[in-house]
Parts: C-alpha cells; sequence; structure tokens
C-alpha cells in the first residue's frame, strides 16, 4: 500500500487544524505547537446527565386529536397540539475531557528549521517534527491504542536537553494529583447542559451531584532525564526521550515489561488489520501541505490522489471512533472540543447517524459496527417504553435524537419547561428514527452471510420496529398512513400562506416502512419462520399510501404537492428510497423522479453542508451520473472540508467524511439488489487508477484496475 500522510509544515491554529487519534473511545486532538503541545481530550461515554425519565405520560391523550385536525386539514392546529403536549426534554451532551499540556520550558522561542506535522494514516500516529534554533532535532509521536486502552505519548530530542512541564487541564470538575509515577485525575460531568442552540436566559450549566464520575492518570512509563511529580503536574529535566501513557474512564491495560516499541507494534497490527484491507489509487500523493492541496484544489488545480486520500482518511476516522466494546461514533466521532459542542454531538438519527455508518459495509469495516449495533439494541429496549406512553403502540420507537443515556422520546422541551419551543415539531415529531437504525441489521447479514448475527440479533430487533409500524398505521381513504407524519426538519406552505411540518404519510414514512416489512419477511423466510405478525405485514403492505409523482415529474416528499418552504433544503429525505434503500432499484419510473427532485434541489441551492453534499454525491452514484457525483465530490472538497480534512456542516460535523467515503466506493462498485456494477460512476478525471479490496455482498471482495484501455476486475 502507498504511503498516506495528512501533512503540515505549521502547528494547528485551532482545533479544526488539530490531527485526531483514538482508539475508539479515547481520543486526542494534536495541535503540534513548539514551545506547547497541546493535546486535546475525550473519551466517548463523559456526558452531561444522568439516568431519569424523559418520556411524556400526556402525549397519548392528544394523539386521536392530532390526527383529526390533520385528516381535517388543519395541520398547524395539530402542529401547535405536538408542541404544547406531546414533546419530551431534549437530550443531554458529550462533555470534552480536557486538554494534556506539554510545555518545552527550553524551548525560548518559536524559530525553527524543518518543521513537520503529520497524521501518518499507514500507522495511526500523529508526529510531529522539528529543529530548535540551536540545532537540536525534536520529535513526538502520539498514538492511541485498541488493544492497550490507551494513548502513548513518546516525546525525543537528539540531545538531553528537554526541560518539560506536563499539566492536565478540565473544564469538568477534575481534580488532578502527583503521584510516584506521574498524575491521576477524577471529576465529574454536570447534571444537565442545555444545547448550544438553546437560549433560556438561566444558567446553561447545572453542576449538583448527580453528574457521572470519572478517573484517569498520565503516567510516566520511562524516562532518561530527572523529574518530579506534584499536584500542579511533572516537571521533567535533562531529558532525551520520555515515554507517556493516559488513560481515562477504562483502565489502561498494562503488560509487565511492555516497551513502547512493542505497544506501537502491536497498535500497528491491530490497525493495520482493518485499515490494509482497502487499497485505492487515483493519482500519485503530491509532496505538497495537506492544506495547500486543498487550497490548490479549490483554486481549480488537480489532485486525483487527494481525494484517494480523503477516501481512506474516512476509513481512518472510522477505525479511531468505532470500536467493538465502545459507542458509536457520535455527530464529531469522538473528537469534540467545546463545553456545548454544536447539535449537543449527539447521535441524530434522521440522517447523520446513519450515514456515519454507509462505508462501514462496503470498504472493509463491517468491525467497526459492533457499536451501531449494541446501541440500537439498546434504544429497542428503551423505545418499548417510549412507544407504550407516547402512542398506545407495540413495539419500540425512537425519534431524531439520542444521547448516552438512550432517550427514544421526541425531544423538544427545555430543561424545566412545561412544553415544546416554538418550531421544535418540524424535527421532533419523527418517530421513524428506529424504522431507520435497524434496516443496517438486514444489510449486515447481506454482506456477512451470518446467520446466526440474522437469528440473534437482527431478527428480533427488526420485529420489534416492524411491531411499532404495523400499529403506528392508521387507516384513512382506503390506504395505511402514517398520521401525524413529517419529513425530517422540512416544511410546506399551506393554501392559507401559513409553513407547517406537520401532515400525514410523509414518502420517507412510507419509504422506510415498505422496506422494514420486506426486511423482515426476508429474514423470516431465511430463517424459516412463520412469525405471527406476517400476515398482518403483508395485509398493511398491499395498502400503504402510495408515493405520488409531482406536476414537474419530481417525486413528491409529502401525500400530496405542497407548495416548499424551501425549495434547496439541505435533507433529500424522500429519496431514501433510491439511496441508501434499495428499494427503487430497477424502477425507471421512480429512479427518474428521484432524478429529477434531486435537481430540482440543486437547482435552488441544495447540497450546502457537508452531510448533504455527500449524500447528493451518493444520490449520483447510483444514478450512474459521474460527472455530477465528481463535480460534487470537488465541491465537498473545496467548500465544506477544513484544513484537516474534517468535514464542515459547518461547525466541524463527522458524518460528511463518513458519506464521503462511501460515496467514493459507490463510484468504483455497487451491489444492489442482486447485480454487480463495476465502475458505475466512474468519472472523466480518474483516467487511470486501481482500487482493492472493496466488499461486494455474499462475504466477496472485487479487485478493479482501469486506464484509458479499458478495465479488468476480479470478484473473489
Amino acid at each position: 500500500m502507498e504511503h498516506l500522510e495528512l501533512y503540515y509544515d505549521k502547528p494547528a491554529a485551532v482545533w479544526e487544524e488539530t490531527l485526531p487519534v483514538g482508539n475508539g473511545s479515547l481520543g486526542g486532538m494534536v495541535f503540534g505547537g513548539i514551545q506547547k503541545e497541546v493535546i486535546g481530550l475525550n473519551e466517548e461515554s463523559l456526558w452531561s446527565g444522568y439516568p431519569r425519565e424523559k418520556d411524556n405520560p400526556g402525549a397519548y391523550a392528544s394523539l386521536d386529536t392530532v390526527r383529526r385536525l390533520i385528516f381535517d386539514g388543519r395541520c398547524r392546529e395539530a402542529e401547535q397540539l405536538i408542541q404544547e403536549t406531546m414533546l419530551g426534554e431534549y437530550n443531554e451532551s458529550y462533555m470534552p475531557l480536557g486538554k494534556l499540556i506539554i510545555a518545552y520550558e527550553n524551548l525560548k522561542e518559536e524559530r525553527t528549521l524543518a518543521y513537520r506535522r503529520t497524521l501518518d494514516l499507514n500507522r495511526a500516529e500523529a508526529v510531529v517534527e522539528f529543529t530548535d534554533a540551536a540545532g537540536v532535532r525534536y520529535r513526538r509521536e502520539v498514538f492511541c491504542s485498541y488493544p492497550r486502552s490507551a494513548m502513548v505519548i513518546r516525546l525525543c530530542a537528539d540531545q538531553p536537553v528537554m526541560k518539560l512541564r506536563i499539566q492536565l487541564e478540565s473544564e469538568l470538575r477534575c481534580q488532578v494529583a502527583g503521584r510516584q509515577w506521574g498524575l491521576s485525575f477524577s471529576g465529574q460531568c454536570p447534571e444537565h447542559v442545555d444545547p448550544s442552540y438553546i437560549r433560556s436566559g438561566r444558567e446553561a450549566f447545572v453542576w449538583g451531584y448527580r453528574g457521572m464520575h470519572f478517573q484517569g492518570e498520565v503516567r510516566l512509563l520511562s524516562c532518561d532525564g530527572s523529574f518530579q511529580t506534584g499536584d500542579s503536574g511533572i516537571c521533567v529535566e535533562n531529558a532525551g526521550e520520555m515515554v507517556l501513557v493516559l488513560w481515562a474512564v477504562n483502565p489502561w491495560k498494562a503488560a509487565a515489561g511492555l516497551t513502547y516499541d512493542q505497544m506501537r507494534e502491536e497498535h500497528e497490527r491491530d490497525y493495520g488489520a482493518l485499515f490494509d484491507s482497502v487499497e485505492l489509487y487515483l493519482g500519485d500523493q503530491l509532496p505538497l501541505p495537506t492544506d495547500e492541496r486543498l487550497r490548490r484544489l479549490r483554486e481549480g488545480q488537480e489532485d486525483e490522489g487527494l481525494y484517494a486520500l480523503y477516501f481512506q482518511y474516512g476509513r481512518y476516522l472510522m477505525i479511531a471512533s468505532s470500536r467493538a466494546g465502545g459507542l458509536p461514533a457520535n455527530l464529531q466521532g469522538i473528537w469534540s472540543w467545546q463545553m456545548q459542542a454544536p447539535w449537543s454531538s449527539n447521535w441524530t438519527t434522521n440522517i447523520n447517524a446513519e450515514m456515519n455508518y454507509w462505508p462501514a459495509l462496503s470498504c472493509g469495516l463491517g468491525a467497526c459496527m459492533e457499536p451501531y449495533f449494541s446501541m440500537v439494541e439498546r434504544l429497542a429496549r428503551r423505545g418499548r417504553q417510549t412507544a407504550r406512553i407516547h402512542y398506545g403502540c407495540r413495539g419500540f420507537v425512537h425519534h431524531h435524537n439520542a444521547d448516552y443515556w438512550g432517550y427514544t422520546n421526541p425531544v423538544g422541551i427545555g430543561y424545566g419547561e412545561a412544553q415544546g419551543r416554538h418550531g421544535s415539531v418540524t424535527w421532533s415529531m419523527w418517530p421513524m428514527g428506529g424504522a431507520w437504525l435497524v434496516q443496517e441489521f438486514f444489510r449486515y447479514y447481506e454482506y456477512t452471510n451470518d446467520e446466526t448475527f440474522l437469528r440473534e440479533r437482527a431478527y428480533p430487533v427488526t420485529r420489534e420496529a416492524a411491531l411499532f409500524l404495523l400499529d403506528w398505521l392508521v387507516e384513512h381513504d382506503g390506504y395505511y398512513v402514517t398520521c401525524p407524519s413529517t419529513s425530517p426538519e422540512n416544511k410546506y406552505i399551506t393554501e392559507e400562506g401559513e409553513t407547517c411540518c406537520v401532515t400525514q404519510s410523509s414518502a420517507m414514512d412510507m419509504e422506510l416502512i415498505r422496506e422494514v416489512f420486506d426486511h423482515f419477511e426476508e429474514i423470516c423466510r431465511i430463517l424459516s419462520l412463520e412469525d405471527p405478525i406476517l400476515p398482518d405485514i403483508r395485509k398493511k403492505r398491499e395498502r400503504l399510501a402510495p408515493i405520488g409523482i409531482g406536476s414537474r415529474g419530481q417525486l413528491l416528499e409529502w401525500h400530496e404537492e405542497y407548495r416548499e418552504a424551501e425549495p434547496g433544503h439541505r435533507h433529500i429525505s424522500h429519496l431514501y428510497g433510491l439511496f441508501p434503500s434499495e428499494l427503487f432499484e430497477g424502477d425507471e419510473t421512480m429512479t427518474e423522479a428521484c432524478r429529477v427532485s434531486l435537481m430540482g434541489r440543486l437547482e435552488n441551492g441544495g447540497g450546502y453542508t457537508g452531510w448533504s453534499c455527500a449524500w447528493i454525491i451518493n444520490m449520483f452514484a447510483v444514478l450512474k451520473d459521474g460527472e455530477r457525483a465528481y463535480q460534487y465530490l470537488n465541491t465537498l472538497l473545496t467548500r465544506s472540508t477544513y484544513p484537516n480534512l474534517w468535514d464542515a456542516h459547518e461547525p466541524f460535523q463527522i458524518d460528511g467524511n463518513f458519506g464521503g467515503t462511501a460515496a467514493i466506493a459507490n463510484m468504483l462498485v455497487q451491489d444492489r439488489k442482486g447485480q454487480i456494477k463495476i465502475l458505475p460512476a466512474l468519472p472523466k478525471a480518474w483516467k487511470k487508477g486501481y482500487v482493492k479490496g472493496l466488499c461486494l455482498k455474499g462475504g466477496r471482495r472485487v479487485d478493479i484496475r482501469w486506464d484509458e484501455n479499458g478495465e479488468t476486475h476480479e470478484i473473489h
């Protein structure tokens, strides 16, 4: 595999320029300073809040009235009633652990020679190198070991001149104590943190005594100089090399006599077993700083190798933020710098959490999906209560937001408030989150043929989702419909000229329901099960409300052709049946209607956030439009990518990285409804290249090589 790295010739000035490292749970953001290194720290399980009830026991009493209002065409009144009576509290927030500060007190000035800051994707290691004014060469190496559950840092100089002060700082209630071997720390998260977009006029942080407690250590594993430890930090003098190990929440797995080199070799073997499974070559890697390469791309210069680097960076980020035994990648993976992170850095399940895992199966990272499956199963357990309390339904429901505590209620009520905030129904009243989340269970079986997984995990959770949908559907005008229904975060304009978000039977609702029913029936067929709910599924599927096609030939987002409040809206939820679903595969009429809808969005300014642009690239790949897929891939990198290649929502949101990685894979190969498509959306700019190891369904992989003379491929 070619050597791949993000490279910079200066330290990071802001955290969107830092280099992220992680082992799935513990994350670091390396600034690469000269006189002072700062490593931002995260641990995936540090959240505000504590276990309590957030379901709304009064919600069910309003459901029939809401439905009657909608069927009578009084949708604005229905929206207002939902806002006042059917919502629950907002989620809690992901908390930054703090920062590790390493001050070089022997360095009196910033002037250096040959400064180089890199993130080595082949080795999953951040490295900082420079030479000071006296000619002393310095090097730092930082990696996060999954086998050892720790961050490992080596600090070197080619002369024993390092005079260091090492401290840990945190905005959490954290106490640091000096130990013979380094520092221990313990702290507490707040009981509650308001989302950053809430303005309540009161204190956004509630500390109390019930918040999550945590502990960790900064251990001095080796040092060839002298050192002292105290509550204010670790002081080191006359050192040429030292190694630190940092852990938080999950104690590090120490082993007697284990050296730094052995830990790094162990880390590289573990990481390489995942990362090395897929290779992609689209052009040579230019020997320029990565931010310079992005600038050149914005100016219209070619750099096809940068797209391959971006693809592999997405795979790196997944390995670094989602490993077995932990939590799934959240809105920022595991890398968050703010006490009130954007959108609470939670799991937004009306697109973003699902998009995070789009590249996993096709890009050789199925092992990284275990945290996703575990969380969905946890939401399903909690969601049975929400389904019963809010809607009087069996099965499980989940809405559009999740946090560490696994709440499944529709959010919208501020902490200590009595009813939903204005506009909150637009995103909160969407009881289809569970229906989307469970789809990956069946897809995992399709790629792996793991029948044990299908029986023990996919079948139970898909059945619970199907049960809810059976009860959620209501009969109206000869069809089974969803009511109330929204299309994620979008609004339409009523005949009276008002904006409204609720109606009946949005296109995405009906697509998700049909897919859940189809998947559940197929699971039962494979497992030779005649489940007692199958007759009801078959009956209601036959009379599901149809998805309409409008006057312009577009797929209708709602059950009728409303005037759109925002024709270029960032969500393209109604096109779910085209991608990520395969529902419309082979249906030329519905595929063309999706294409018309997509072009309408773009003509009105759509695709203006990173993740939305990534979804659009995938859509064009499925439509076999390689030139437009390439156009929007270029847009993703030039308009929605930070210097460290993180996706810009804005601010940073990792789903665009993962969606972009999946899109590149889909441009090269697709396996949909039994048809394998080789290079279905190859743009002219990718004149020659190769990819090795992309995954197909049934446990197969494909290698493809192409140039001006054609392509060759091998499936194995």
